[in-house]
C-alpha cells in the first residue's frame, strides 16, 4: 500500500526529471540554431559561383567555367550584390577601441577615416553600374561574343581579351569584389573588343582607339606590375594603358563599341 506522501513525493521527482529534461532540449535547440545561424553567415566566400549561376541542373558540382547567357545575367548580378553586401564599409567597437573596415581595390588608395565614415553614412547607389552590366553583357552576347568565367591559373590576370576566338575570359574571384570593380573590368574588355573592331572585325589584332589618358603615360605602368604582363611589347602595354586609362568612363566604353564595332554613332 503506498500512502499519500509517497505518492507526492514520486510525483515530484517525475515532475522535476521532466523539467530538466525539457531545459536541456531546450538549450541543446537554442544552441544548434546559434550554430546554424552563424555557419550560414559565413557561407558565402564558400559556396560555388558557378554553380550558382548554372541554370542546367547539371548534377556536375566541380564546374570550372560557364558561359555567360541570356538567362543566367540576373544571378550574376545577385552573386555581385551579395559580396557587396559582405565588403560595405563597417565601424565596430571592441574592448572600446573603434575599429574601421573596408574593402580596399587593388591599386586603389588608401581611405581616410573620414572618407569611411562619409561611405558608411552615404552607400554608393550601384544602379548605373548594375544597368551598365546588363546592357553591356547583352551587347556583346548579341554580337557572339562568348563571356567565359572561369578559375584561371593565372592569378594576377582578372580577365582577358581573346580576339581570335572572339572570346573574354573573367577570372571567377573578381566576383568577390562586387559591382563595380565588375563593371570597370567588364568595361576594360570592352575598350579591347572596340580595339580589335577598329583594327577591322571582331576576330582582328586590337588598334588603338585614341582614347585621351587624363594622366602621364607613367601613371598607368603600375597596373602592368605582374607577370602576366611583363614579355608585353611597346605596342601591346599602350593598348592594355588605354584601357586601364578609359575603364572607369562605362558610358564612353559603350558608345566605342557602338561606334567602332556596329557603326552605330
Amino acid at each position: 500500500m503506498v500512502n499519500k506522501e509517497d505518492l507526492d513525493n514520486k510525483a515530484y521527482f517525475l515532475m522535476k526529471n521532466y523539467f530538466i529534461k525539457f531545459l536541456l532540449l531546450t538549450l541543446f535547440v537554442q544552441l544548434f540554431n546559434f550554430e546554424k545561424v552563424n555557419s550560414h553567415s559565413k557561407s558565402i566566400y564558400n559556396f560555388n559561383y558557378l554553380d550558382k549561376l548554372s541554370v542546367d541542373n547539371s548534377p556536375n558540382k566541380n564546374i570550372s567555367e560557364l558561359n555567360i547567357n541570356n538567362r543566367n545575367i540576373i544571378k550574376l548580378l545577385e552573386i555581385l550584390k551579395r559580396f557587396d553586401r559582405l565588403n560595405s564599409p563597417r565601424k565596430t567597437i571592441i574592448d572600446g577601441k573603434v575599429i574601421y573596415t573596408y574593402k580596399k581595390f587593388p591599386n586603389e588608395p588608401k581611405k581616410s577615416i573620414k572618407e569611411i565614415e562619409n561611405l558608411i553614412k552615404n552607400p554608393v547607389n550601384t544602379k548605373k553600374y548594375e544597368a551598365f552590366i546588363k546592357k553591356a553583357l547583352l551587347s556583346l552576347l548579341s554580337n557572339a561574343i562568348v563571356i567565359s568565367i572561369k578559375d584561371l591559373e593565372e592569378k594576377d590576370l582578372s580577365g582577358q581579351w581573346i580576339h581570335k576566338d572572339k572570346t573574354i575570359v573573367i577570372n571567377q574571384k573578381i566576383l568577390k569584389e562586387g559591382i563595380i570593380y565588375f563593371a570597370y573590368l567588364l568595361s576594360h574588355e570592352i575598350i579591347h573588343v572596340s580595339q580589335s573592331c577598329k583594327g577591322g572585325s571582331f576576330d582582328s589584332y586590337p588598334v588603338l582607339l585614341g582614347l585621351d589618358l587624363d594622366k602621364p603615360k607613367s601613371y598607368y605602368f603600375k597596373y602592368l606590375d605582374n607577370d602576366f604582363y611583363k614579355d608585353l611589347k611597346k605596342s601591346d602595354q599602350m593598348l592594355e594603358i588605354e584601357a586601364y586609362a578609359n575603364q572607369k568612363k562605362i558610358s564612353q566604353a559603350l558608345y566605342g563599341f557602338k561606334y567602332f564595332c556596329l557603326k552605330q554613332k
